[in-house]
Order: structure tokens, then C-alpha cells, then sequence
């Protein structure tokens, strides 16, 4: 008798709790999506962070790369381009050159780039990202919107007429990738 008493409660309580239909549910996920992805990001970064405490000598790929994040976030985009380009160092050494966690490195890296106006260093990280992107997550919309941002840097290059890795040697378009100097933009006066 007691076990019937007990299963009536849990059932009322559950209807009272109860979604009315699919779509309450689906507007509850809705909600609750970007606070579970924001906590997922949060412990990823916090994690990260933690690395260095072990006694590692160099910090960790996450953590230079919030590091570039904050930056970016005050507008100094010369220390946020220093703090990817190590970012994607560190990324490289541990995981290689082809994975998920350069390609993010590269992402940011191109970003600011192209935020700036820097068309020539931008392509170099498009072009190393996009491949990378091809090979790890094909027809994804991500990777259509680097294809679109990609060529838009394309286009940029042969307006201005900047010229790129065809016409420049190995060695510059490592320094370009790993070690950039990002500068304002300069403003060209119309005549």
C-alpha cells in the first residue's frame, strides 16, 4: 500500500512539473543551451589555465589563447596576434600542425587579420586554415563561411595588388604566420 502511495506522489509531482507539450521543452533547451555552452567554455578555459600549475615551463595553447581573447576584447590586436601566433606554437607542438587546435589558433589569428585590414597575413592563415578545416569537419557551415571569408581576403589581395606567397619566399610566410607584426591600418588619403 505504501508503494502506491508513494508512486501517486511521484506521478503528481511529475504532472505538475510536466512540460505541456514538445514545444515548452524545446523553449526550455533554447534557454538553457548557450548557459550549458558557456559552462562547458568556462571550465575548458579554466582547465587549460590550470596546466601551467603543474610545472609546466610554457603555458598552454588555451591559455594564450584567452589570452589573445582578452586582448582582442580591449582592442589591442598587436598583443592579441603575438598571443595566437604562440597559441598556435604551443597547439602545433603538442597536438600537430593539422589539428582541430591549430586550425582554431589560425581561425583567430585570420580573424584579426582581417579585422585589420592586414590582407596579405590573413591569407596566409586562410590558406593554412581552410585545408585543415576541409580535412576535419567537410561540408560544415563553418567551413563555408571561412570558404566565403577566404575569398572576400582573395579579392582584398588582388585589389590592392598585395603580393603573396607565389612571389615571396618559405621563410617570410612562416614569419608571417608564426611571428606576426600587426600595425593600424593606414588610412590612404583620396586624390
Amino acid at each position: 500500500m505504501r508503494t502506491l502511495e508513494r508512486e501517486d506522489k511521484m506521478s503528481s509531482n511529475i504532472k505538475k512539473n510536466s512540460f505541456t507539450n514538445l514545444r515548452d521543452l524545446l523553449m526550455v533547451k533554447k534557454r538553457t543551451a548557450p548557459i550549458t555552452f558557456a559552462l562547458v567554455v568556462a571550465l575548458s578555459l579554466a582547465l587549460g589555465a590550470c596546466g601551467g600549475m603543474g610545472g609546466e615551463a610554457k603555458a598552454d595553447w588555451m591559455a594564450l589563447l584567452s589570452q589573445g581573447n582578452e586582448a582582442k576584447a580591449k582592442q589591442d590586436y598587436t598583443a592579441a596576434s603575438e598571443h595566437y601566433g604562440k597559441a598556435l606554437e604551443a597547439a602545433e607542438k603538442k597536438y600537430g600542425k593539422e589539428s582541430g587546435q591549430a586550425a582554431t589558433c589560425l581561425g583567430y589569428s585570420a580573424e584579426v587579420y582581417r579585422s585589420l585590414g592586414e590582407w596579405r597575413l590573413a591569407y596566409f592563415a586562410y590558406k593554412r586554415l581552410v585545408p585543415i578545416r576541409e580535412k576535419l569537419d567537410p561540408g560544415s557551415r563553418e567551413l563555408k563561411d571561412l570558404n566565403k571569408e577566404y575569398a572576400y581576403v582573395k579579392q582584398k589581395i588582388k585589389d590592392y595588388g598585395i603580393k603573396t606567397d607565389d612571389e615571396l619566399d618559405k621563410e617570410t610566410q612562416k614569419a608571417a604566420v608564426k611571428k606576426p607584426v600587426v600595425e593600424k591600418p593606414k588610412h590612404q588619403k583620396k586624390h
